[in-house]
């Protein structure tokens, strides 16, 4: 079996070294399969005395390589220009993964700042032809199955152009990594009716609708989002991004209150988990963001996925095994190869444009 390579940006983890190479010993032990695994490290004889305590024996049991590169630059603390600290340190980490990625075809996973990892994949990967914005797709927990949320915030500012293309991107990655052909897609409203939106969300509404390779199932309010109607949802970064974060608000909000309440009475919450066990640790895998690991960033010329700073290894974990299937599936190549026919036979989302 040909290795995959993985390009893994460790350093700039606000869990800490250890975590991530523990993330990094899971997904060799899970995967089972002789990856081409490269760590982007602070310092590389740090790097080496850790992996030595369980990555390298895991590695050799799964016929893994493990490759370490030192990036040259630290990210500062502060990121005010992602672009301009992209440029001003050459040698960051981020900067560093891309690089190697790119001259080993690898996926690229990293914890760190989103707005370095988007400069560095346009930067370095570049834009796929055909591709304006290319879009974060964020997995959510919904009552029937994930939904996938484009774009959660590479994008601000956007045109209905641009969502019709995150709506093919997105149909392209469901359909081969989770195996969903013609996926469900929505577009994020204040109401069902046709009427009701911004000029961007009615003028999407219109080229979706006149898109028959869209499966377009039309408006979903806020309140309907988590009923699990769709399989991706449209939006542009701006709302996406603070739809995101309300949301993971939110939920650090009812597990506080959960926590304050089994502390106000124990015995009551002993015997609710007593009984009710099973059922929690289903609902809690079920609304586990360690279960994806990451978003990918799709549209460039290569395979990226985002995870969160704060990602443990668990998440790392799982970060790395859904960029493996990006691999298999060759995601990157395969958007490119679909939205090039697409363009040439109807010129993708370019009529209509109000804004």
């Amino acid at each position: 079996m040909d290795k995959s390579a993985v390009v893994f940006e460790v350093a700039t983890s606000e869990q800490g070294l250890a975590e991530m190479l523990h993330g990094a010993t899971m997904a060799l032990r899970e995967l089972k399969r002789p990856l081409d695994m490269h760590l982007i490290v602070y310092d590389e004889d740090e790097a080496r005395a850790l992996a030595a305590r369980e990555l390298m024996a895991a590695a050799a049991q799964a016929g893994a390589e493990i490759t370490f590169h030192t990036a040259s630059d630290r990210v500062p603390e502060r990121v005010d220009s992602p672009i301009r600290v992209h440029k001003a340190y050459p040698g960051n980490p981020i900067r560093t993964a891309f690089l190697v990625a790119r001259d080993i075809n690898g996926v690229v996973i990293s914890p760190g700042n989103t707005g370095l990892v988007l400069a560095g994949a346009l930067y370095e990967f570049g834009r796929l032809p055909g591709i304006e914005r290319p879009p974060i797709a964020t997995p959510w927990p919904t009552l029937r199955k994930s939904l996938f949320v484009l774009d959660a915030g590479a994008n601000v500012d956007t045109r209905p152009r641009h969502l019709v293309q995150f709506a093919h991107i997105g149909r392209i990655y469901v359909e081969r990594i989770f195996d969903r052909p013609n996926p469900r897609v929505g577009l994020l409203s204040n109401g069902s009716e046709e009427y009701k939106g911004n000029s961007l969300v009615r003028d999407t509404h219109r080229l979706l609708s006149e898109d028959s390779s869209i499966n377009f199932a039309g408006y979903v309010e806020g309140q309907t989002v988590f009923e699990g109607n769709v399989d991706i949802l449209l939006m542009d970064g701006f709302i996406g991004n603070i739809l995101l974060k309300f949301a993971e608000g939110l939920a650090a909000s009812l597990n506080r209150v959960l926590r304050e309440e089994i502390r106000t009475n124990p015995l009551s919450a002993f015997l609710a988990w007593l009984f009710f066990q099973p059922s929690f640790r289903r609902f809690k895998k079920r609304f586990d963001y360690t279960e994806f690991g990451g978003a990918p960033l799709l549209g460039v010329k290569g395979n990226v996925v985002i995870s969160h700073g704060r990602s443990n290894a668990s998440a790392l974990k799982n970060a790395i095994r859904w960029a493996v299937r990006m691999l298999d599936e060759d995601i990157a190549a395969r958007i490119e190869r679909e939205i090039g026919e697409k363009s040439e036979q109807t010129q993708l989302g370019n009529s209509g444009d109000s804004l």
